[in-house]
């Protein structure tokens, strides 16, 4: 099974089945769009959420809660905060517990309540994040336009806990300032599910583009990677990379958008 067929075109039935919903709830960005994040109008303000995994124990040690993060950050989220689900022996669940709130106190997402089993059964964690749009719209993984370039914001988010929470915070940093700028993204996505070959093959189609990709990318092309693939106009490419620049924040260049 490809990539694209393990992480994208097998679910689609999901989406034929709940796709109803959105007449309910009649929300910003929901079923229909089929994006990262949740978008719903609340109380005068519009609020994303976005529920992730269930991670498996050695992805919790690391880094889950912030891969859970990036869905609602790459939108143009500000994470309020999570919730958890953990299931598994208790030393597992414990561990798995105490690594979450080391990653909430560095990343400043609280986890604020959940649900946990005590269960003689592969451990792992599923999490939920909500937060606010700092923007008038999310940025969807639809809107990739003619003459873009398509570029990488982030290194790829491996290595030890610590390296993790720092190449995060490096990626939100820049991300919230190239926000805050006004620099305008076309669409944007996290490199999750399978890596950039699932990621890109959803946008161009739901953008309905061609992404001509160099031949040569310093990446693997099928390993989550959790930085942000943005396809933007040449000229806010600049911008960005200048903004990236001052973070210290990796750019990759992919290709160009017909």
């Amino acid at each position: 099974m490809s990539q694209v067929e393990r992480y994208v075109t097998s679910i689609e039935f999901l989406r034929d089945l709940f796709i109803e919903m959105d007449d309910m709830a009649d929300p910003v960005m929901g079923i229909r769009d089929w994006d990262d994040s949740v978008c719903v109008n609340f109380c005068g303000g519009k609020l994303l959420a976005s529920t992730d995994g269930p991670y498996s124990k050695r992805l919790v040690m690391k880094s889950a809660l912030i891969h859970a993060a990036t869905d609602v950050v790459v939108k143009g989220g500000r994470p309020f905060f999570c919730l958890d689900n953990l299931i598994g022996p208790r030393e597992d669940v414990e561990d798995m517990a105490e690594s979450l709130m080391r990653q909430a106190l560095a990343m400043k997402i609280p986890v604020l309540g959940g649900n946990t089993l005590f269960e003689e059964v592969e451990p792992r964690c599923t999490i939920t994040v909500v937060g606010e749009l700092i923007l008038k719209k999310p940025i969807r993984d639809s809107g990739a336009r003619e003459g873009d370039s398509l570029i990488l914001l982030g290194e790829p988010l491996w290595g030890s806990q610590d390296e993790r929470i720092q190449k995060a915070k490096t990626l939100f940093g820049a991300w919230y300032q190239i926000l805050d700028s006004g620099i305008r993204i076309n669409s944007a996505k996290d490199v999750t599910k399978g890596g950039l070959l699932p990621t890109i093959y959803e946008m161009s189609v739901k953008s309905g583009r061609v992404f001509d990709t160099l031949d040569e990318i310093p990446l693997p092309l099928t390993r989550n990677l959790d930085n942000f693939l943005l396809s933007v106009t040449k000229e806010n490419k600049i911008e960005i990379q200048e903004i990236a620049q001052r973070n210290k924040c990796t750019i990759y260049e992919l290709g160009s958008v017909k």
